[in-house]
C-alpha cells in the first residue's frame, strides 16, 4: 500500500490509445463530494457528481462541489454522467458540472426522479439527456459499457456500476450494504457480482465509509420493532424527523402508524416532493386516508397522530425547526408528545441536534430513546460486508474509495487480511491518477490539480477560498476601516485619517486606541517611499501591514483591515 505521489506533470496531455485513467475529483480523504472520472483516448466519463455540505468554518456557504479543472483540457472528450444512486454526496453537484458540460445523464428511476427535482429548481432540466436504467441494464458509451448493478442502501434504486472496459472490468460499488432483509424486496445482485468475479475484475472501487465498524451490518428491518415502541409508549404525539430520501424507513413509518391507527402530518418540502416521487414510481406503498395536513393535526386525539418531518440534523430551515419555534400552525409541541430523530448525526451538525432537541424538551416532549428498541440502522456496509465485496469480486487491484484516509487506510488492511499483495493495493487521495494499460499493468501516474469549489446561492459565480478566509476573520476579529484623504496636488493628507470598527475586541468610541491606529496610519503613509505612493495597490497594502502590525501586538486579533484612500483638497 502506498499514500504520497508526486504531481501528474503530462495530466494536460490526452491518455494514450493504450491508458485508461481513473481519477477522484471528489470523495477520498473526505465524506462527500463522490466524483470519479473514467478517462480514454476516445471518452471521458464521470461517476457520481456529488456535493459537500458546508461546515462551520465556511459562513455563508450553501454548497461545496469539486473543481473540475482536470476536464477543461478535454471538454470535447465529456461524454456522460453515470449515477449510482440519490443522494446529495453523490448528485448535489450535477447542476453545475452540466452548466459548463450539457451530458447526458444515466441512473435508476428514483435517482432520476430526485435529479429532475434538482435541475428544475435551476432551470436546466432537459428530457432527452436524461436516461432511466433499469436493473442490470447495460449502455455502450465511446467504448466502455456501463452496467447497473442493484446494491441494497438507505435509498430506493441504488446500484453499483460495473464498467467493462479494453482495460478490464472495473466495479464501482456506489454505497451499499448487504442487507438481506430490505423493506422493499430488492436485494443486492451479489451474483452478478460473483459472476463478474469468475470473468476478472481489474479494479475494485469499494465504500470505505463504514470499514471501522466491525459487527456486522444491521438490517433496515431492525427499527421496525423501536419505531413501533415510539409510537406504543407516546402518549401524544410522535414526532420522527429522518432523512426525506430514506423511503424505506418512511414505509417502515407509515405502515406501522397504519398499524397502529395514527394519521400521518407530513412536513418539509423535500419530504412531500421525495414521497410523491417514490409514490409515482411505485417504490412506496400506503393508503390515500393516511394523511392528514397541518391543519387537521388538533381535529385528532393527540394518540392518534404522527409528525414526519425533516430536520434530523437541526438544520435552520427544516420543518422541525420552524416547528419547536411555534411557526407552525396548527403543530404544536406538548407534554405527552415524543420526538425521535431516526438517523445518525452527520458529523459537525452535533451542536444544531443537541439544541434541537433541547427546545423540544423545554415544549415538553421526551427526546431521549430509553426503553426503545433500535430506531436507526445505516445505509453502509460495516466490516464484514466490505470483506465479503472483496471475496464476491476478486479484483486485481484494490482501491477503497469514499472516506477519510484512515478508512481507506483500515479497508487496505482488509484487503491484505484476505490475501491481497500489497502492491495490488492504492490508497489513492483526491486527484490521484490511476493508470491501466491493456497489457496489465496497473501504476500510479501522480495528482492532477483538484480542488472546492464553494457556491453561495446569491451570487451567479463560485466564490474563491480567499472570501471564506475573509469571513472567517471578520467572524471572530472583525473589521477596521482606515479612510484617508490625500491633496492630489501636493500628495500630503488633506485632513487627519479616520478609523472605523465592526466586530472588534476594542469599541470604535475607545478614542485613546483610536487615536494610536490614526497614528499609525499617518505616519505609515509619511514614511512610505516615493515609488509606493505612487502606486495605489502598493500603497494600500503598505499601510494594510503597518495597521496590521499595531493591532496584532495591542491586542492579539487578526481583524480584517481595509485602508481606503481618498482624493480631496485640503481646505483653504
Amino acid at each position: 500500500m502506498n499514500h504520497t505521489f508526486p504531481p501528474f506533470e503530462a495530466w494536460q496531455t490526452p491518455p494514450a490509445k493504450d491508458e485508461l485513467r481513473v481519477i477522484p475529483i471528489g470523495g477520498l480523504g473526505e465524506f462527500g463530494m463522490n466524483a470519479m472520472v473514467v478517462h480514454t483516448a476516445r471518452t471521458l466519463l464521470l461517476v457520481d457528481c456529488g456535493q459537500l455540505f458546508p461546515s462551520e468554518d465556511q459562513p455563508g456557504i450553501d454548497a461545496v462541489i469539486p473543481d473540475f479543472a482536470y476536464l477543461e483540457p478535454f471538454a470535447d472528450k465529456v461524454k456522460a454522467v453515470l449515477l449510482t444512486h440519490g443522494h446529495e454526496d453523490h448528485i448535489g453537484a450535477l447542476p453545475y458540472f452540466l452548466e459548463r458540460w450539457p451530458v447526458p445523464v444515466y441512473g435508476s428511476a428514483f435517482t432520476m426522479a430526485l435529479v429532475e427535482s434538482k435541475l428544475r429548481e435551476h432551470g436546466l432540466w432537459e428530457p432527452s439527456r436524461m436516461h432511466v436504467v433499469e436493473d442490470f441494464e447495460r449502455v455502450d458509451i465511446g467504448g466502455i459499457g456501463a452496467e447497473w448493478i442493484p446494491v441494497t442502501h438507505s435509498i430506493p434504486d441504488a446500484c453499483a456500476i460495473a464498467l467493462h472496459t479494453p482495460w478490464g472490468t472495473m466495479v464501482h460499488t456506489g454505497d451499499y450494504k448487504l442487507d438481506p432483509t430490505p423493506v422493499d424486496g430488492r436485494l443486492t445482485g451479489t451474483a452478478r457480482l460473483r459472476e463478474l468475479g469468475d470473468k476478472g475484475v481489474a479494479v475494485l472501487l469499494s465504500d470505505s465509509t463504514n470499514v471501522l465498524a466491525v459487527k456486522p451490518t444491521p438490517s433496515e428491518e431492525v427499527c421496525r420493532e423501536g419505531l413501533r415502541d415510539a409510537m406504543r409508549l407516546t402518549p401524544g404525539k410522535l414526532f420522527v424527523a429522518t432523512f426525506s430520501s430514506n423511503i424505506h424507513r418512511i414505509q417502515i413509518l407509515l405502515d406501522l402508524a397504519y398499524e397502529e391507527d395514527r394519521r400521518v402530518c407530513v412536513m418539509g418540502r423535500s419530504m412531500e416532493r421525495n414521497i410523491a416521487a417514490a409514490r409515482a414510481l411505485k417504490r412506496l406503498a400506503l393508503p390515500d386516508d393516511l394523511f392528514i395536513e397541518p391543519k387537521e393535526v388538533s381535529l385528532f386525539p393527540p394518540r392518534q397522530v404522527m409528525v414526519l418531518c425533516t430536520g434530523s440534523q437541526g438544520e435552520d430551515m427544516s420543518a422541525l425547526n420552524r416547528i419547536v419555534k411555534g411557526e407552525v400552525k396548527g403543530v404544536k409541541i406538548l407534554d405527552g408528545d415524543r420526538l425521535v430523530l431516526s438517523s445518525r448525526a452527520i458529523p459537525g451538525n452535533e451542536v444544531s441536534i443537541s439544541r434541537i432537541l433541547d427546545q423540544a424538551a423545554r415544549l415538553g416532549a421526551e427526546t431521549t430513546t430509553d426503553g426503545l428498541g433500535t430506531v436507526h440502522a445505516t445505509g453502509h456496509g460495516h466490516r464484514p460486508d466490505a470483506a465479503e465485496m472483496i471475496r464476491m469480486v476478486r479484483p486485481r487491484v484494490m482501491a477503497p474509495v469514499h472516506g477519510t484516509y484512515r478508512n481507506l487506510k483500515v479497508h487496505g488492511q482488509l484487503a491484505e487480511s484476505l490475501g491481497w499483495p500489497r502492491e495490488r493495493i492504492l490508497l489513492l487521495d483526491g486527484g490521484e491518477c490511476l493508470r491501466l494499460f491493456k497489457d496489465g499493468r496497473a501504476e500510479c501516474a501522480g495528482s492532477v490539480p483538484v480542488g472546492k469549489c464553494f457556491v453561495d446561492q446569491g451570487v451567479d459565480h463560485r466564490v474563491d477560498a480567499r472570501v471564506i478566509h475573509d469571513r472567517l476573520i471578520l467572524q471572530e476579529d472583525g473589521i477596521v476601516i482606515a479612510t484617508l484623504v490625500v491633496d492630489p496636488d501636493t500628495g500630503d493628507l488633506a485632513a487627519e485619517p479616520s478609523i472605523l470598527s465592526r466586530g472588534f475586541v476594542v469599541l470604535n468610541d475607545d478614542q485613546a486606541y483610536s487615536e494610536l491606529l490614526r497614528a499609525t496610519v499617518a505616519n505609515a503613509y509619511a514614511e512610505a517611499p516615493r515609488e509606493i505612493r505612487k502606486d495605489r495597490d502598493l500603497l494600500v497594502e503598505f499601510l494594510r501591514q503597518n495597521l496590521r502590525r499595531t493591532i496584532r501586538k495591542t491586542t492579539q486579533t487578526r481583524p480584517v483591515v481595509v485602508p481606503v484612500i481618498l482624493e480631496a483638497k485640503a481646505p483653504e
